[in-house]
Formats: structure tokens, sequence, C-alpha cells
């Protein structure tokens, strides 16, 4: 039989709803107020998390670790990697001349070269870096030196004369770049290793013993397989020069240079500096074989640079890297295919001095 709704059970049904209708509101309020509790929480979070970045990097900006704000010397800067300490080097006002390259240019001495032309050089020699590296460095010393007197440009052909335009080991661009650019990258590059590291090398710094591996002026020696007693042996060096066959085929087939072509650019806009670009040496054994394309290659990169730099009065071309030398084929002046010692070294600045106008020169 169909329950019939009296008055009584209408009555009790409405009371059953009303207290169902008050535990779900209960709960409602509860799941708003734990919701509330947590964007508190959360914005309390985040709050206090942008509160320690802020606070991070406004220590970072006050430490100047790379000495990119003129804050630290360059002697309070205590990194052994050249990438990061050549920053504070490349804009220290003392001097107004430089060496852009890698490190087939570091044999060059800032001392002597000094010393030669009467300017007071500084040299920015990155090991392993490639034209982009050297461009953007040239770049950045240019722009924090008015008064930049002589720019020397040292040129591997194996990487000047590449068809890649690229930087094949890591390479801090944004350290080397504008003040937003490198106010960015410190932002991204804050965290609690660079204060580590950083701390660690300012303590360093203050040691009674300490010698830096990179001086104030950049110089800094070639060290590793070369510092063997080996290699003092020049018929051990003979042995390892000699091991193979001039190089035939070429890497760069199609004859294009973007590397040079840059540097070209660069050199070509108005500028009181004087730029001497100089092939740097290679052994005999590491230059192209006669005829080959390797050695058209070579020969038409040189020419595209030489083409441009003959029509400024401001720009000179040495080339040290040509198996017509006599001095690339003797091992006395080498350690290996590209990298030459110091006595080798100290021809190529009298070189450099020679090519430099009397005008450009100081007292």
């Amino acid at each position: 039989m169909a329950r019939l709704w009296t008055p009584q059970l209408i009555g009790v049904f409405s009371y059953k709803l009303r207290m169902r209708a008050q535990s779900v509101a209960r709960l409602l309020l509860i799941d708003c107020s734990r919701t509330a509790r947590w964007r508190s929480w959360i914005a309390v979070g985040a709050v206090s998390m942008a509160i320690g970045l802020v606070g991070a990097f406004s220590t970072a900006v006050a430490i100047d670790p790379f000495g990119r704000l003129g804050l630290s010397k360059s002697e309070d800067v205590g990194f052994d990697e050249e990438r990061p300490a050549m920053v504070s080097r490349a804009i220290d006002p003392q001097f107004n001349s430089v060496v852009i390259g890698n490190s087939a240019s570091m044999p060059l001495t800032p001392q002597s070269l000094s010393k030669l032309t009467g300017q007071r050089f500084v040299t920015l020699s990155i090991s392993g870096s490639g034209a982009p590296a050297s461009l953007a460095t040239m770049t950045f010393f240019l722009a924090h030196h008015d008064d930049a007197r002589i720019v020397v440009v040292a040129l591997l052909p194996e990487t000047w004369c590449d068809a890649d335009y690229s930087e094949r080991r890591p390479f801090p661009f944004w350290l080397y770049s504008s003040l937003t650019h490198y106010l960015w990258g410190l932002a991204g590059a804050t965290s609690f290793e660079m204060f580590k590291t950083v701390l660690a090398a300012r303590q360093t710094t203050k040691a009674s013993h300490y010698s830096p591996y990179i001086a104030v002026d950049g110089y800094h020696k070639l060290i590793g397989p070369f510092e063997q007693a080996s290699y003092n042996d020049v018929n051990f060096v003979r042995s390892r020069l000699n091991g193979g066959s001039r190089p035939e085929k070429s890497t760069n087939p199609t004859n294009s240079f973007p590397a040079v072509q840059r540097l070209i650019d660069h050199i070509e806009r108005p500028s009181r500096a004087f730029f001497v670009l100089l092939w740097t040496p290679r052994y005999i054994s590491y230059t192209p074989a006669p005829g080959s394309a390797a050695e058209k290659t070579d020969r038409d990169c040189k020419l595209k640079l030489a083409q441009a730099a003959n029509s400024l009065p401001n720009a000179a071309i040495l080339d040290w890297s040509g198996a017509d030398r006599p001095a690339n084929s003797d091992p006395a002046n080498f350690f290996d295919p590209i990298h030459y010692r110091r006595s080798y070294a100290a021809q190529i600045e009298e070189d450099i001095a020679r090519a430099i106008p009397i005008a450009v020169k100081g007292p």
C-alpha cells in the first residue's frame, strides 16, 4: 500500500531535510575556512620567497662578484677561470689597449706590448674560445673605453675561417653584454653555490702567500701538459709535431667566412682605435698542403679580410701563420701545432709595434 503523506510525515521529512542542509552548510564553511588558511599560507610563502630572492639578488649586486659594475677591483676578483675573471680586466680604466684571442695569443705579454708601443695593454686571451667570444670580448672592451688606442685581434685560421659561426665551448656572453643583460643574467646565476664560490675566491686573495694565476693585466701562462719537463726536450716536441701529414681537405668548401665578415663589420665602424689583425703562428705540419682545397680556403679567407682592412686607415694585417715562415718549421718555437713559445712571441710583439703608426703610439 502506498504511504500516505500525512502532516506528521511531512513534518518529519522537513526536519530531516533541514538537518541535512545544516550539515552540508557546516562542511562548506569548514572547507572554505581551510581553503582561506591555505591561501593565506601560500601568499605568505610567496611573499617570503620574493623577499628572499630580492635580498639575494641585491646582495649579489652589492658584492659585484665579477667586477662588472666596477665595485670590485680586478685584484679582488679571485676567479682562476678566464671567462669570469676577464670581465673586470676588460672594464679596468687603467688600460687603453688590448689583446683579444684564445690560447694562441696567450704568449703575447701586455708588459712587452706596453713598453714597445707606449700604451697600456691588457690581454683578454681566453683559452678554448672561438670567434663569437672574441668578438663579444672586443666589443665589450671598446664599449667601456672611449680612449681605446690599439686592439690586437689574434686570429687562428682554423677558428676564424670556419663555415660555422658558433661558440663550441660554453661562454657567458651575458657577462660581456649590456648592463641590462648582465643584471638579468646575474639574477639567473644567483644561488647559494655562487655565493660560496665567490666568497671562497675572495678569501683566497687575502692570503699572504696568494699569487694569482691571472694577473691584473690579464696575463697568464700556458699550463697543463706544457708544464711537463718533456716539452723542454726539442726531440720530444719534434716527434709530436711531425707525426702527421699536412691538411688537404677543406673544412669549409663553401668558402663562406661568417666570423671574418663580422670582424670586418666591427672594424669598419668609426673608431679611434687602431686594429692589428694577427694571424697567429702554426707549425708547418698544421698548415695546408700546397695546391690543396684546404690551402685555397685558407688563402681566400685571409684575402677577404685583407681586402677590407687594406681600405681602412686604422687597420693592419700581420700573417705569422704561413708555411713560408722558416720559424714555423722549427719545433723549438712550439709546444704543439698552434701553441708557440714565449721567445717566438717576442718577435711577433716587435712586428706588432712596427705595424702601428707613430701617431698612435704613446710617449
